[in-house]
């Protein structure tokens, strides 16, 4: 497979950003450009101050669990700011020649389920494609969805001198873990950078499995150092084998993502995080029913 060429990304600065309370969490206004769409998507990610609260609310959780409390996140706040394998997804799914491969037309366009959304880039970017003929947006924490819900409001209301059409997104709570639970229906199930616990990657690589035998398209996206990684390919190739033997990400160029970070939700060592956009290598993975 050849590599992908992924322009950097350009993010404002928390400074000039827009600020936003969602849910009560202090967030900014973030460009994101987006070169297969030629264009910028908004997305919303939560400030240093947001993030501090949620990570002190998921540490007092850990501390005392207390059911009936209301909490504004119950595992963790890695959904509120953005990753590297976010972008690398959003274009993937958006280039022409992907949409052709995965046999969608004008007259009858794919449908898109994301499962871990985060911030939302990867829906937007799809939404803002049209090229999708619905997009379901899941996340297992009530904070990443309404996130994304504001943003794609912004996106609509953006002054733009020539009229868009967009795929509505719809935002639903999912628990990839919860393997009682079928995935929703969809031609296309992506994924980026959700590999951060072990159990995670082996439930996600159990899903993908679960996806391709309906027939879907599956495309994960990882970003350098997740610790799930790992568990997620040993299940992945345990699960296929005999019928796929050698099944691994491809590297690809990809972008550093910029802005503050809670040290707990990001570590001073991440190669994720830069004062500038810079290049970074990010895994990806585009499997095909036909793999199986």
């Amino acid at each position: 497979s050849s590599t992908l060429v992924v322009h950097a990304f350009s993010t404002t600065s928390s400074s000039s950003s827009t600020i936003h309370s969602i849910d009560n969490i202090s967030c900014r206004e973030t460009s994101i450009y987006i070169s297969t769409l030629d264009q910028s998507i908004t997305i919303l990610e939560a400030t240093l101050e947001g993030q501090d609260k949620l990570v002190d609310e998921v540490l007092m959780l850990d501390e005392e669990r207390d059911e009936s409390s209301d909490n504004i996140v119950d595992n963790d706040p890695y959904g509120s700011v953005l990753w590297p394998a976010a972008l690398t997804v959003s274009e993937h799914i958006t280039r022409d020649s992907f949409l052709k491969s995965s046999g969608g037309d004008n007259n009858h366009p794919p449908t898109l389920l994301e499962l871990g959304t985060g911030t939302g880039l990867v829906a937007l970017a799809a939404s803002a494609s049209n090229k999708y003929e619905s997009i379901l947006a899941t996340d297992y924490e009530t904070v990443p969805l309404k996130l994304l819900d504001a943003a794609y409001s912004l996106n609509q209301n953006d002054d733009n001198d020539i009229p868009t059409t967009t795929t509505p997104i719809v935002t639903s709570l999912f628990d990839i873990c919860n393997l009682s639970v079928p995935l929703p229906p969809a031609d296309i199930v992506c994924a980026a950078d959700i590999l951060y616990e072990k159990s995670t990657g082996i439930a996600l690589a159990k899903r993908c499995i679960e996806a391709l035998e309906r027939g879907s398209r599956v495309v994960i996206g990882c970003s350098p150092g997740r610790p799930g990684r790992p568990a997620f390919l040993e299940e992945l190739k345990r699960l296929l084998n005999p019928r796929l033997k050698e099944v691994d990400f491809v590297d690809v160029e990809g972008s550093t993502c910029t802005g503050e970070r809670n040290s707990l939700i990001c570590g001073a060592g991440s190669s994720s995080i830069s004062d500038e956009p810079e290049m970074l290598i990010v895994a990806l993975m585009d499997l095909t029913p036909d793999c199986l």
